[in-house]
């Protein structure tokens, strides 16, 4: 079982967005497609959380 991926800092969220260049030059699967979801909902978690703490 894989963790699910979650963003706690700028440096990590920096790391995600490196990963999802990579996985966009990879070749489609069903796990890039399933990385690349997790990957967006931890990001939109992230800025939706940094927004919240901003406001």
């Amino acid at each position: 079982m894989k963790l699910p991926i979650v963003i706690h800092t700028d440096e990590d969220y920096e790391r995600a967005q490196q990963r999802l260049e990579e996985l966009n030059a990879a070749p489609d699967s069903s796990e890039k497609e399933r990385e690349l979801q997790a990957l967006a909902e931890a990001m939109l978690a992230f800025e939706l959380r940094r927004d919240e703490a901003e406001s």
